[in-house]
């Protein structure tokens, strides 16, 4: 692939006023460019949609980090990315192509190590929430089947009540070790009639094969109260440190009003949940139906310790919001109607329509709301992005009064996303309305415009991730972007207006296709103090990179010739095999190549020097967890 460079000249919208802090700008985008041009659909990011989800952990526990991101191809997948020091992030697994999965896409790849081995897994949901894979590395690989999966019998099986139908994610997923046992727990939830129990999942044992699923709590019968009273459907939690001690706190967010509830961590398989002999129910924040919809999240915004809660509220007008805590706050009763002061944890930080207005726009979505400290200055920057324009925006609290106070935050438009127009339909109507029909029902109205079009869908920020990422280990702050609604090519439809019908008629024979050239999901910006963000030019590197041309002569006698391609160093092998798979020559084994092109000769001897038979064989060149194969023919 084509090494790809963005340069965007960026400039300030918003200046930041903090106290000796380098501000959060952009001058220039790294990007991925997700589109496949190989015949092979087993391929990563084949077809079109962009990538839902990225983050960054270090997957693999050898002390460096690589990019997770989902796929919307081949039943829904996962693809991990790392960089080679060189200024490549190369795909080093993929998980499997699953074509008996419902086609939705893991939602949020997480990485922990549920089975406390210390060899770290990927997990995420498959099938439509039905199930969560769990892929453990092995020392060299995530494998091509999951070390362990969760479905919704092994729950029933473990304690959960008959019957219950378990959601195990919806935009989020929870793998974190929140008892701090050394384990990491998952959280679900059921979801049947009006019980929204959430349910925090443990493993006994190790896997794969020995391991057993275990509720740890959340279920009315693993703890004194229980707290099915939570109506609304869950949809995400997040680990938060308030009160200093070495447990944490869950905060939970519902999609009902925005409704927030704790869970206090006591211990080892130990938490305490809202006593619901209080009065009143798990509080709900806004007047209408509103969620966190990819997830709330938990910054530390002025640097004291303590970590506040935020969100943006889908439902409601997208406005960022925020939770303030104190270190009193040391129980699970949070939340509850009738605590001290409750009111007063909560306010609205950044209203939608100023941030749109970053952009010059009236409208706007905002999707993501993460956190991250990219100065390292001890105050986490809260992030979010939306559509066109406004794909990246950083959110910092001043420094002085209250945390709950708009006015003391400061809103930067970062990042503008490509120039150009970038559209997945573009609605042409050629043509001018009598006016004298005026009123007449019609899809659009002109008066002396001749032409008129319509654009439809954008590409905009699905997620963001900007949470202590290093991935070149540089000691430089990272932010990694994923943007969704991406394309191959836009549809140009036309319509002319037909005075005789008084509507429009779709020009079938006008219809065209233009390609994108756009179709960039992935981009990466690295925070160098007081230049800003800037690119890291970047060389995104796939499976198909790697070049293992046919063989000449082909079919041959005595010798042939076998040609590949490496885009970066690599350890790599080359084997030949005869058509049972029995392996019958190496010609490199495990040996590090430099970048470039490379021949090999083989002359249809085995490993013991002895010549083989005519036949068919098969010649393998194995990269990393990737393999490309070519037939050949030896005739004698």
């Amino acid at each position: 692939m084509k090494k790809i460079f963005l340069l965007l000249s960026m400039f300030f919208l918003v200046a930041l006023n903090l106290q000796a802090q380098s501000p959060i700008d952009a001058v220039s985008v790294a990007t991925y460019n997700a589109f496949s041009t190989t015949a092979d659909s087993s391929s990563p990011y084949f077809g079109d949609l962009g990538v839902r989800r990225v983050i960054v952990a270090d997957a693999d526990g050898d002390g460096t980090q690589e990019i997770l991101a989902t796929d919307y191809t081949n039943g829904g997948r996962v693809h991990v990315m790392k960089s080679d020091g060189a200024g490549n992030l190369e795909i080093i697994w993929s998980s499997p192509v699953d074509s008996t999965t419902s086609g939705s896409t893991p939602r949020f790849p997480q990485v922990g190590d549920c089975d406390g081995d210390g060899m770290p897994e990927i997990v995420f949901e498959q099938n439509g929430e039905k199930r969560i894979a769990l892929y453990e590395w092995d020392g060299t690989s995530w494998g091509t089947e999951p070390a362990y999966e969760i479905t919704n019998d092994m729950l029933v099986g473990a304690g959960a009540p008959t019957g219950a139908t378990f959601r195990f994610t919806r935009e989020t997923l929870l793998v974190y070790d929140l008892d701090n046992d050394g384990k990491s727990e998952i959280i679900g939830h059921s979801y049947i009639n009006s019980n929204r129990d959430v349910y925090i999942l443990g493993v006994d044992g190790l896997f794969p094969g020995f391991a057993s699923l275990k509720i740890e709590g959340g279920h009315p019968d693993f703890s004194t109260n229980g707290f099915d009273w939570a109506t609304g459907s869950y949809f995400s939690s997040i680990p938060v440190e308030i009160d200093g001690d070495p447990n944490l706190e869950i905060i939970n967010n519902h999609w009902d009003n925005f409704g927030m509830w704790a869970i206090q961590v006591n211990g080892t398989d130990s938490y305490s949940y809202p006593d619901t002999s209080k009065p009143g129910d798990y509080y709900r924040y806004s007047p209408t139906d509103a969620v966190s919809y990819f997830g709330i999240a938990a910054p530390d915004v002025n640097g004291d310790g303590i970590d506040e809660v935020a969100g943006t509220m889908y439902g409601n007008n997208f406005d960022m919001c925020l939770f303030q805590f104190t270190s009193a706050d040391t129980t699970a009763n949070l939340f509850l109607s009738d605590s001290a002061a409750v009111a007063n944890r909560f306010g609205i930080i950044a209203k939608k329509t100023d941030l749109a207005a970053l952009a010059g726009k009236t409208a706007a979505e905002f999707w993501p709301c993460v956190k991250g400290d990219l100065n390292k200055d001890g105050k986490d920057e809260i992030y979010t992005g939306g559509s066109r324009g406004l794909n990246l925006i950083a959110v910092q609290y001043k420094g002085s009064g209250s945390l709950l106070d708009a006015n003391n935050y400061t809103a930067n438009l970062v990042y503008t996303g490509e120039g150009g127009d970038v559209f997945a339909t573009i609605k042409v109507y050629h043509g001018r309305i009598d006016t004298v029909i005026t009123g007449t029902d019609t899809t659009y109205q002109l008066n002396t415009s001749i032409v008129d079009s319509v654009f439809e869908e954008t590409p905009f920020t699905a997620y963001i991730y900007a949470d202590n990422v290093d991935l070149d280990s540089d000691g430089n702050m990272e932010v990694v972007l994923s943007e969704q609604s991406v394309y191959d090519s836009t549809t140009v439809i036309e319509y002319v207006w037909v005075d005789s019908t008084h509507s429009w008629e779709r020009d079938n024979a006008a219809e065209h296709k233009i390609v994108n050239t756009y179709r960039k999901t992935i981009r990466v910006l690295e925070y160098t103090g007081a230049v800003g963000l800037r690119d890291e030019n970047y060389n995104i590197v796939s499976p198909d990179d790697y070049k293992l041309e046919n063989n000449y002569p082909n079919p041959f006698n005595p010798t042939t010739t076998i040609k590949f391609t490496l885009p970066l160093q690599k350890k790599i092998s080359l084997k030949i095999y005869d058509i049972l798979g029995k392996e019958v020559a190496t010609l490199i084994n495990n040996e590090v190549y430099e970048k470039g092109n490379f021949e090999v000769s083989w002359d249809g001897t085995n490993n013991n020097g002895f010549k083989v038979a005519s036949g068919n064989y098969i010649a393998t060149l194995n990269f990393g967890n990737y393999s490309k194969s070519i037939k050949m023919t030896l005739l004698k």
